[in-house]
């Protein structure tokens, strides 16, 4: 086995001071961490990290949150606008609705009441209203009563020839002046003119008919009457239907 041991005292000494050299170096030698800038060494750090971390963090959920509740605001607005603008536009089609039921009434008051009125002067026609062998004062009294029945066709008469045209026009106005609207209307007023005075000449020319006959008068004129007056509520309440058919499709896409 080879001997490894230094020869001599000089040797030895001089390994010695060798190792000690070394051992000093590697003391004095920076190590890498130490050798960095400080401000690196601060960004490298697991503390800054998670401080940065939490800052962005918080940083971009503000924004997220201040987004969303800016984009939940408007929309809260456009709902608020579009539930105004339809709110407006139902009460502006009820009061078309009430407008126009008014009118309607109207028409068909002026309208009966002038064939029912016509209706009472095809009644005189009856026997017992001529007054024929009665006492003198039973004829008075008839002839009072059927003075009444004419007064009350007098202003009747009156009345719708007043008001034909006014509630025409303001039916028009109601529905855009739709003309098969206006035209039923017309066409219902030239029938209930048709059936009041065929009522005047029928009560005219009769006076000694029995019950049964005196209703037979003008009875064409009257279903005629009904079938005219059929049509023009037919085409209001098929107008009627469309404007509520718009109305609720034009809610539905808002």
């Amino acid at each position: 086995m080879n001997d490894v041991r230094p020869k001599s005292e000089a040797e030895l000494r001089d390994l010695v001071t060798q190792a000690i050299a070394l051992e000093y170096l590697k003391y004095q030698r920076p190590s890498s961490h130490e050798s960095k800038p400080k401000w690196l060494q601060l960004f490298e750090s697991s503390g800054f990290v998670a401080i940065v971390t939490v800052v962005l963090g918080g940083l971009v959920g503000s924004l997220v949150t201040s987004r969303f509740q800016e984009k939940s605001k408007q929309r809260e607005q456009q709902v608020a606008r579009i539930q105004l603008e339809h709110d407006r536009s139902l009460a502006a089609f009820n009061e078309h609705l009430d407008r126009e039921r008014k009118i309607v009434d109207e028409m068909l008051a002026k309208v009966g009441g002038l064939a029912d009125t016509a209706r009472g002067l095809s009644q005189l026609s009856r026997a017992e209203w001529s007054g024929k062998d009665q006492p003198a004062a039973e004829q008075a009294r008839l002839a009072q009563e059927r003075h009444k029945i004419v007064e009350r066709y007098n202003q009747a008469t009156a009345a719708w020839d007043a008001d034909r045209l006014r509630l025409g026009i303001l039916l028009g106005l109601e529905h855009d002046n739709n003309p098969e609207l206006l035209e039923a209307w017309r066409n219902a007023g030239i029938k209930v003119e048709a059936y009041s005075v065929c009522c005047d000449r029928w009560r005219m020319k009769h006076n000694d008919l029995a019950a049964h006959e005196a209703e037979q008068g003008c009875s064409e004129v009257l279903k005629e009457l009904d079938s005219a007056l059929t049509m023009f509520t037919d085409r209001l309440i098929a107008l009627r239907k469309s404007h509520t058919t718009a109305e609720i499709g034009e809610a539905s896409n808002k």
